[in-house]
This record gives C-alpha cells, sequence and structure tokens, in this order.
C-alpha cells in the first residue's frame, strides 16, 4: 500500500489516499473519478526511524 496525493480536475481538491495498486480513486470532495497523482516532496514512510524523532528532525 502507498500513500500517494491527488488533485481532482473536476474541483481542484488536492488530498491524499492509501491505496493498493491500481485501485480506483474518487476525489472525496465531489466524488468524481477524474483525478491525477501530484508530486509535492513529501515522505510518509519511516525509513530506518525508530519512530521517536526526540533524537533525529523527524521523517514523518
Amino acid at each position: 500500500m502507498a500513500v500517494i496525493d491527488f488533485k481532482c480536475k473536476e474541483c481542484g481538491n488536492e488530498f491524499f489516499e492509501v491505496i493498493k495498486f491500481e485501485e480506483k480513486v474518487k476525489c472525496p470532495k465531489c466524488n468524481s473519478e477524474d483525478v491525477e497523482r501530484i508530486y509535492k516532496g513529501k515522505f510518509y514512510g519511516k525509513n530506518n526511524c525508530g519512530g521517536n524523532c526526540s533524537h533525529c528532525q523527524g521523517c514523518h
């Protein structure tokens, strides 16, 4: 599963979804399936992190 950012082409709403592979995504605001994947440069994972951000700058 992956957390992906999307933008609705109908209403302009930006949102993210946790999806599996080629799952259909609908806009939560207007229910349109006319959405596109966008890249915001965010990282949602933990990548070798113990989850305690007191010892680092934080990765999530």
